[in-house]
């Protein structure tokens, strides 16, 4: 695969050597004519003149002439220095151009059958996934309930497949799917979930349709089932810079491509939200949930075009006697300025998805939601957004109006289409930097329900945005897959710094809050604080290993346990 990746970098880099050959051989012969005429004219011009005095300022008009009158351009040379300098910048960057790769966004559904006879659970899942190579993809996929009476059984994980093009659009993927969690009072026990998959996908050209057969096996517990499984694969591509020089010209970044690529919009925000249920709304016991409940959590938008948007979105209860309970949606919404700055903006929403846990009584798990925001931009990238809305439960008993605050990062994406805004060629690429951290985690003597203490393990991902060389802010996502906590899940926000590299060596540290619950962890209302200290080991300018030791602290449960982190760094930046 390294031989194959090399060929490829040679074969590209000695494609662009050619095109500056074509480019400086016309040059060349275009500059050679022009020289041929001066020397001509200004011969005559000398022996006309050769037994004269010589002007002291005979030069200087000389070049004004020139200047002036060289393609009838006054600007010729400036503009000549400022492609140059491009170019250097562009040369600069060769050996660390950014390149478009491909990924994929994949939803799928399937039922399977649970332990109780007769009993079925139906699962959705949302994927984004990498084409690593022409037949072997990979990334994170995210599962829920939603129809049964399992409502609040999520798991996260990460998948590898292939895929081998067989006749007409016919396309055979394979794969493998490791990931944690539970909920719902299933039988998940530890949590850990292992999903391997074959099927036949049609190529749609805008989209792939799939039939899958799938296992979803839980190890340390009872589920075990078969299913079939219908999937929809929406193919798009974006550039990822390696490399970290920002003085690269749109023209130069994209070339030819250029007048193909067109900026979009995206954000993402963290977000706090009230919900107050309506009087019918219950618990899984059938007590009355009227208590108030609080809510943190995160979500990505992504604009289409100017207007239209798609949003995916998760968060967790951290208030209101319901630990455990959590949100995954997705869905799509539109974006309309209230001023001609572009400062204030209305974005209605509707999205569905899965919720449940914390003994809501959300049946089988399937929510859906319409929202109103209210966008109030206080700098180019950074935005609040008051929002509110409606979620129902149509399955379940429980439906909440709510209210809630969104702080957004606005950032500018590119894609290989003219639907968002255009681009000029002196536009300058800059990068956005980033870090992906596949993490395990090990908790000591973590706090049960019942006065017990016991260990567990837990797997997840962590996104870190570099706001400089020395600090981040950090998002982060683990489940339990051993340990008795099946169920048991957490999402954190948080700051990191870096410490001054030694020989390879760096410590860092963070500090975090966040929501988790489930899995019978003694967490309280979820509300969760967790700090950790570290050192990381540089591989190379692209990965690095990290081990940590730290401390979770929930506000209202007993959870205190110490605990220890290993994680592999991937560092990644992205143009803007």
């Amino acid at each position: 695969m390294k031989l194959v990746f090399y060929f490829f970098i040679i074969a590209q880099i000695l494609n662009f050597l050619g095109l500056i050959a074509e480019k400086v051989t016309e040059n060349s012969s275009e500059f050679n004519s022009i020289k041929w005429e001066k020397v001509a004219e200004d011969s005559s011009e000398f022996n006309s003149i050769k037994w004269e005095k010589e002007p002291k300022n005979n030069e200087k008009p000389l070049k004004k002439i020139i200047w002036k009158s060289y393609k009838d351009d006054k600007h010729y040379f400036e503009k000549t220095n400022f492609k140059n300098k491009s170019k250097k910048n562009f040369d600069k960057a060769l050996d660390d151009s950014s390149i478009w790769r491909n990924r994929t966004l994949r939803f799928s559904f399937e039922e399977i059958d649970m332990p109780d006879f007769g009993e079925q659970m139906g699962l959705y899942s949302i994927g984004a996934y990498d084409q690593l190579n022409p037949w072997l993809y990979g990334g994170i996929t995210l599962y829920g309930a939603a129809t049964g009476r399992r409502g609040g059984f999520f798991t996260g994980g990460y998948t590898l497949g292939v895929e081998r093009n067989l006749f007409n659009n016919f396309i055979l993927d394979a794969g493998s799917y490791v990931g944690a969690g539970g909920g719902g009072a299933a039988a998940q026990g530890g949590g850990l979930m292992i999903r391997p998959h074959i099927g036949l996908k049609y190529d749609f050209n805008w989209s792939e349709i799939a039939l899958n057969y799938t296992y979803v096996d839980f190890p340390s517990g009872d589920i075990s089932s078969d299913a079939i499984a219908l999937s929809l694969d929406i193919p798009f591509s974006s550039p990822i810079l390696k490399g970290e020089d920002d003085q690269l010209t749109a023209h130069d970044y994209f070339g030819n491509e250029l007048i193909n690529v067109s900026r979009h919009r995206s954000h993402l925000a963290t977000r706090v939200r009230s919900y107050s249920p309506t009087r019918g709304s219950k618990t899984t016991s059938g007590a009355v949930l009227n208590d108030s409940l609080g809510l943190v959590g995160v979500e990505y938008s992504y604009f289409i075009d100017d207007n239209w948007f798609t949003t995916f979105e998760t968060s967790g209860a951290i208030s209101g006697g319901v630990g455990g309970y959590a949100e995954l949606l997705a869905g799509i919404g539109y974006r309309q300025p209230l001023t001609i700055d572009d400062r204030v903006a209305l974005l209605p929403s509707l999205t569905i998805g899965g919720a449940g846990g914390g003994e809501v009584e959300t049946g089988g798990g399937f929510v859906a939601r319409a929202n109103l925001g209210f966008e109030y931009r206080l700098f180019p990238e950074l935005s609040l957004i008051f929002d509110s809305g409606y979620l129902t439960a149509p399955d379940g008993n429980f439906d909440t109006s709510y209210f809630g605050l969104n702080l957004a990062y606005v950032m500018e994406t590119f894609a290989r289409d003219q639907k968002g805004a255009p681009l000029a060629e002196t536009d300058i690429i800059k990068t956005t930097k980033w870090r992906f951290r596949p993490a395990h985690q090990w908790y000591f003597d973590a706090q049960r329900k019942g006065g017990v203490s016991r260990d567990m393990q837990l797997m997840g991902g962590k996104i870190d945005w570099l706001g400089g060389d020395w600090w981040y802010l950090t998002g982060q996502g683990l489940s339990a897959y051993g340990g008795g906590a099946g169920g048991y899940s957490e999402g954190h926000w948080g700051v990191g710094i870096l410490g001054p590299s030694w020989r390879n060596w760096r410590f860092y540290g963070e500090m975090l809050i966040g929501a988790g619950g489930g899995g019978g962890v003694d967490s309280g209302s979820a509300l969760l604080y967790k700090s950790s200290v570290g050192l990381e080991y540089n591989l190379n300018k692209d990965f690095s290993l990290q081990t940590g030791i730290g401390k979770v602290i929930s506000k209202e449960g007993n959870l205190d346990a110490n605990t220890f982190d290993t994680s592999l760094v991937w560092r990644f930046g992205t143009p803007k």
